[in-house]
């Protein structure tokens, strides 16, 4: 049903075909996978409030229906940010019950050192789930399942089963060092916890796509969970050998990775998992909202 394009859609750069039920936007804020449908279009992150626009066209290029469900692998606004405008045009907001925690609330990020405002509550999803969900959305089976306190304490790993697709959200950073949100329940050991599950997920056929880069392979995917534990294991040794973080960041355990993005802040984090694991969701952040 779905095997060819709409004549209106053009592939680009930015823009493409992974599989007959699947579209990948290469967004301005990160990376958008849309599923279209006799009834409209299903999208897998929404960028941030600027890049409507861009996420509006390419949906518009592959259906004329409008988006009916909108998936927010997790809370950060370069993920759910736009929220409020689909929601008000109809879309069904879906993510875990973290997130909607999350949004609700104003959230210090100390890694920026700035306090993010509570979204309106048109923003918030209102289907919310715990462990996992599966919908049905025409030639498509989509599968998300919760991975606890990994990027944040809300992370959703999403599977279009029919096209063999995963997003990761921000759990997988290709070609970057990872952002673990601290503040927001994440740590190195549900980070690496996670994409062990999606790897059990994935086969060698699987186009992996990451919140951010370029979409990649099952043994990319490996490598990237090898260089996490490989990290960890530096950091963890240091500790056990009563050096400072200071001490652990002049050791330079990232130097044999060729990988752009805040070294330190990647090592700062994975230390402070290792000294202060995270507890539970629902210690975290209180529970359903």
């Amino acid at each position: 049903m779905l095997g060819a394009p709409p004549a209106a859609a053009q592939t680009t750069d930015n823009f493409r075909q992974l599989a007959p039920t699947a579209w990948l936007l290469v967004g301005s804020g990160g990376n958008v996978v849309m599923v279209p449908d006799e009834r409209g279009v299903l999208l897998i992150d929404d960028e941030r409030p600027m890049d409507i626009e861009e996420m509006l066209a390419a949906a518009g290029s592959i259906s004329p229906d409008p988006i009916r469900y909108v998936i927010n692998t997790h809370w950060h606004l370069d993920h759910s940010g736009g929220n409020a405008r689909l929601a008000r045009e109809g879309a069904v907001i879906i993510a875990h019950r973290g997130v909607r925690a999350r949004l609700a609330t104003d959230q210090f990020m100390a890694a920026y050192g700035r306090t993010v405002p509570a979204s309106p509550d048109i923003a918030l999803p209102v289907v919310v789930f715990d462990d996992t969900l599966d919908l049905n959305f025409g030639d498509e089976v989509v599968k998300l399942r919760h991975t606890p306190s990994a990027h944040t304490d809300g992370d959703s790993l999403v599977y279009l089963e029919t096209a063999n697709v995963l997003h990761m959200g921000d759990v997988f950073f290709n070609g970057l060092f990872p952002f673990i949100d601290r503040s927001s329940g994440g740590s190195i050991q549900g980070l690496i916890a996670s994409v062990e599950i999606a790897l059990s997920i994935a086969d060698s056929h699987t186009q992996v796509v990451p919140a951010h880069g370029d979409v990649a392979t099952k043994a990319e995917l490996m490598a990237y969970r090898d260089m996490l534990t490989d990290v960890r294991d530096q950091v963890a040794a240091g500790i056990a050998a009563g050096e400072t973080l200071d001490e652990i960041r002049q050791r330079h355990p990232t130097a044999s990775y060729a990988l752009e993005g805040d070294a330190d802040r990647f090592i700062s984090a994975i230390y402070d998992s290792l000294i202060d694991p995270v507890p539970a969701f629902e210690t975290v952040s209180g529970g359903a909202a």
